[in-house]
């Protein structure tokens, strides 16, 4: 007995060490984190394409699913966000976020069980129930730990190397997510039909194993965040920060809706939040529905897909390093409004693509998505890492994707509704069909325009005058 109290005690001991007290001693440490980062990171990114996606429309077109409410489902990750609102002041207390953020990875494991569903023998009502619930709660827990995960490599990153760090861990990540889901398309095409649910299984148990690297990498990070410090400038660690955090914890009543009025008298704060909200107004509008589109209406196999996806990303990967340094030379708002020409293109070939003209149309759209995306999730959050305040960057960024998800959401389920009415009208242009995502994507191309005016005449003007 008293071995495994001594064993239990080490353990204790070990846990503690790898997750509170975990301070980079020198410039490796940090130099090592960030390169975990990237591994965690790319299992993250690979984890997201594999539980979205083709993958996640075949799931639930396999359960019956409807096709406008796929879409509204997909978005439902971005309404999740809207948890962040009320965990952001807790969070924001905790002085070692690492243990916290670690925990929300394994809650992706929910994007692993929903692909084992299709194996349960119940009504198809019940699967499509405890599909779009086990989604949700993983898309939960993944934005509730995204602003503290932010938060975390903005901390291991020096502002200076920001576009050339993280243009080379996109670069990285994206090689990782297509080579999988090459493979995983591959799997997909060779399990249609009535072996379909081999392919949902191995999918899921590919994601189970992905889930645990990001999990492993992240552990294996530094945390440059402090304690509680007492006179001495040491951290202070069981009860004494238990008494302090206690004593703290009964002055923050009321100040939630205290930081989000602060957080908009800002005016940068402000060109953040318009910013986002343009980007999720012309996305949201658009690309929730392109997938179920070209699976259903073009008719496109898999592993075209996939493959299409893979050498577009090729293209993605080679120049995401090089605008990334260009990122840092030029400034983030510079460049990313040129990233969105490519994003326009994307929703533009979309909207021309029609069943006879689907594979042309697919691989041009593809290649110009591949172009955009280089610089297009690194230029929006350097945008945000630049106007927001940075001793209140968690809680700042919180509150930007809180309420961005609810809009986010809110767009996509008016769009979808706009889908299903364009479906049920079976509107023709010259005898020929109007397909509904035509019409979705051209209102995509129109709110990229007024995104990309916005971003040349305001945020860019703003991020001038930081620069200099």
């Amino acid at each position: 007995m008293s071995k495994i109290m001594l064993d239990f005690t080490w353990l204790l001991g070990r846990l503690r060490r790898i997750y509170f007290m975990a301070l980079p001693e020198n410039e490796g440490d940090y130099e090592k984190s960030r390169k975990n980062f990237i591994a965690g990171d790319s299992a993250n990114q690979t984890i997201a394409q594999l539980a979205g996606g083709t993958f996640l429309v075949s799931l639930m077109l396999s359960v019956h699913i409807p096709d406008a409410s796929i879409g509204v489902i997909t978005s439902m990750g971005s309404l999740a966000a809207l948890f962040q609102l009320f965990t952001m002041q807790p969070i924001n207390k905790l002085k070692k976020r690492k243990l916290f953020v670690c925990i929300t990875v394994l809650q992706k494991l929910f994007f692993s069980l929903i692909f084992f569903v299709p194996l349960l023998p119940l009504p198809f009502h019940i699967q499509q129930f405890l599909i779009v619930a086990g989604y949700f709660l993983a898309q939960a827990w993944s934005q509730i730990g995204t602003p503290a995960t932010q938060d975390w490599i903005a901390s291991l990153v020096p502002m200076e190397l920001r576009g050339s760090y993280f243009s080379k861990k996109d670069a990285v990540a994206v090689f990782v997510t297509v080579t999988v889901m090459l493979g995983a398309g591959v799997i997909m095409d060779s399990t249609a039909g009535e072996r379909q649910h081999i392919g949902f299984l191995l999918n899921g148990m590919l994601i189970f194993i992905l889930v645990l690297i990001n999990f492993c990498a992240f552990s294996r990070m530094k945390e440059p965040r402090y304690a509680i410090l007492n006179a001495a400038g040491q951290e202070l660690h069981g009860n004494l920060a238990k008494k302090y955090m206690e004593n703290q914890a009964k002055k923050q009543k009321g100040v939630l809706k205290a930081e989000i009025k602060e957080a908009f008298r800002s005016s940068d704060f402000r060109k953040a939040f318009f910013t986002n909200l343009l980007w999720l107004t012309a996305f949201y509008t658009s690309s929730p529905f392109n997938t179920s589109y070209q699976i259903k209406e073009l008719n496109l196999p898999f592993t075209f897909i996939m493959l299409v996806g893979f050498f577009g990303n090729l293209v993605r990967i080679v120049i995401t390093p090089v605008v990334g340094r260009m990122g840092d030379r030029f400034g983030m708002a510079y460049m990313y409004k040129y990233s969105l020409i490519g994003i326009l293109l994307n929703f533009a070939f979309m909207a021309v693509s029609v069943p006879s003209n689907a594979y042309p149309m697919t691989i041009a759209a593809t290649i110009f998505s591949a172009v955009g995306w280089s610089f297009a999730g690194i230029g929006l959050f350097g945008i945000q890492l630049e106007l927001l305040n940075e001793e209140k960057r968690t809680l700042q960024l919180s509150i930007l994707s809180s309420i961005g998800g609810v809009y986010g959401f809110l767009v996509s389920f008016v769009a979808g509704r706009f889908l299903s009415f364009l479906q049920q009208a079976g509107w023709s242009i010259g005898g020929k069909t109007l397909y509904a995502q035509q019409v979705t994507n051209s209102l995509g191309v129109v709110f990229l325009i007024a995104l990309i005016l916005y971003v040349k005449f305001i945020v860019q003007k703003r991020e001038q005058e930081l620069r200099r």
